[in-house]
């Protein structure tokens, strides 16, 4: 008998102690689930570090790759003229939309346009501290204009004559002068043919395949290029170094030698070696906005063009390549044709806006150590939206956030949501939306509990 209560105080002991222990678990579990609940309902994350944010953009970059230039998102309204030129293509400075191409991927000479991947080189080295404006540049015979091959556009650099980087600059922006290249090959990297080497570097570097230089100044036919990827390349030199565009490409003339650039033995002679140089590109001042690029000539090549220019806000930019023309008149005409054929229908049709800044956005995380992320834009850069000019008023921006359910694992980058951009009711971009850090799966235990935590979520 005294064995039975024994025994019976010692299960009851037992049902205590489990009841206990299952009352413990519901309650750990219910608080949990209630922490839980109230930490999907309510996410907070930490901002990254700029370590930590540098690391996201790098990894942005990479993962979402944005090309220099690419098709606009929806159908150009010009993507139907008709141009003169062989081959032709405009785009949108501010964020590379192609709106409107022709033979694009035809490779022909850019002759003279060759020129702005010189300045391009300078504008480089004097970005490292390596040389500056205001350098005296050495002038070696082969730069010497009574030196140059026949027909050559010159600046007229002769022996003993003193002249700064900057007015080379001008000779080449403006003259088109092929001694000017030279003179510049060789100070920045000592000889043509290295000169010749690290613009096909730099080229190489924008990932173009099809463009090639075998001397800098454009007289040679074998240098090659295709309108797209003079197009990607010029779209780079002006985002990167904008003041080229003012300090050089806009100007309309330019005068050399004056006294001050004379050898010893002509230093009293005054100005009166001086010739005045009208710029190459006659679209300025001509077409409403343009404000540089360069033109370009050789038989092999036809009537080249590239053009800038920028109204209310918009910046375009075209490259025409083997132009038509029987001279250098009809040529001309041709160039400004096509020109503003492209230029007034993309300035009538569209407009870039700035990226509206996307307000911090918190999303919560399931079944991971962090239970929250900060919502990030892929990329972010202008749009070009459709616009009409004799419209009273114009589609408004829109923008709409569409974000899926958020689980551990989740990497740096990794895509979670869109965000779609409209004008009225056409779509204008599609943006990836993606997690700005990387949270590492929680334990079982968590992951149970948000497994119910999530459905009780609103």
């Amino acid at each position: 008998m005294q064995d039975n209560k024994k025994l019976y105080s010692l299960k009851k002991k037992i049902s205590i102690i489990t009841l206990s222990v299952i009352a413990f678990f519901i309650l750990i579990f219910t608080i949990t689930l209630c922490v839980r609940v109230y930490t999907l309902s309510n996410p907070k994350a930490e901002e990254l570090s700029k370590l930590d944010e540098a690391r996201f953009e790098n990894i942005c970059t990479t993962k979402y790759h944005q090309e220099i230039i690419s098709p606009l998102y929806w159908d150009s309204p010009s993507k139907d003229l008709t141009i003169g030129a062989e081959s032709s293509i405009m785009i949108n400075i501010d964020n590379g939309d192609i709106l409107f191409e022709k033979n694009a991927d035809e490779i022909i000479p850019p002759a003279s346009m060759t020129k702005l991947v010189v300045m391009y080189v300078v504008f480089q080295e004097i970005a490292s501290g390596k040389i500056s404006m205001d350098d005296i540049v050495p002038l070696p015979p082969e730069s010497w204009a009574k030196n140059a091959p026949l027909h050559s556009s010159l600046m007229f650099l002769d022996q003993g004559q003193t002249v700064t980087l900057h007015e080379l600059l001008l000779g080449l922006a403006v003259s088109s002068g092929n001694d000017a290249a030279i003179a510049i090959a060789h100070y920045v990297s000592g000889s043509v043919d290295d000169f010749v080497a690290r613009m096909n570097k730099e080229i190489k570097d924008l990932g173009l395949t099809k463009t090639h230089f075998v001397e800098p100044s454009g007289y040679d036919e074998h240098n090659i290029t295709t309108a797209r990827e003079f197009a990607t390349f010029a779209r780079t030199y002006v985002t990167r170094y904008p003041q080229a565009l003012t300090d050089f490409h806009s100007v309309k003339s330019f005068t050399y030698p004056k006294q001050n650039n004379l050898a010893s033995w002509h230093k009293n002679d005054g100005n009166n070696h001086s010739i005045t140089q009208y710029n190459t590109n006659k679209a300025l001042g001509v077409i409403e906005g343009v404000n540089g690029l360069k033109t370009g000539f050789i038989y092999e090549s036809g009537y080249n063009i590239s053009i800038t220019a920028e109204r209310n806000g918009t910046k375009l930019l075209t490259v025409s390549l083997r132009g038509p023309g029987s001279n250098s008149t009809e040529g001309n005409m041709w160039r400004i044709k096509d020109a503003q054929t492209m230029l007034e229908s993309a300035f009538s049709s569209i407009r870039t806006v700035s990226h509206p800044k996307l307000s911090p956005l918190t999303h919560p995380v399931i079944k991971g150590k962090e239970s929250a992320v900060i919502v990030r834009e892929a990329w972010v850069e202008p749009f070009t939206i459709p616009y009409n000019k004799e419209a009273s008023s114009q589609p408004e921006l829109t923008r709409e956030i569409h974000i899926t359910p958020v689980s551990a694992p989740l990497e740096i980058g990794e895509k979670i949501g869109t965000e779609t951009y409209k004008a009225g009711n056409m779509v204008i971009a599609e943006i990836p939306l993606v997690s700005d850090r990387k949270i590492e799966t929680a334990n079982l235990f968590i992951q149970m509990i948000d497994s119910i935590a999530v459905k009780l979520v609103k």
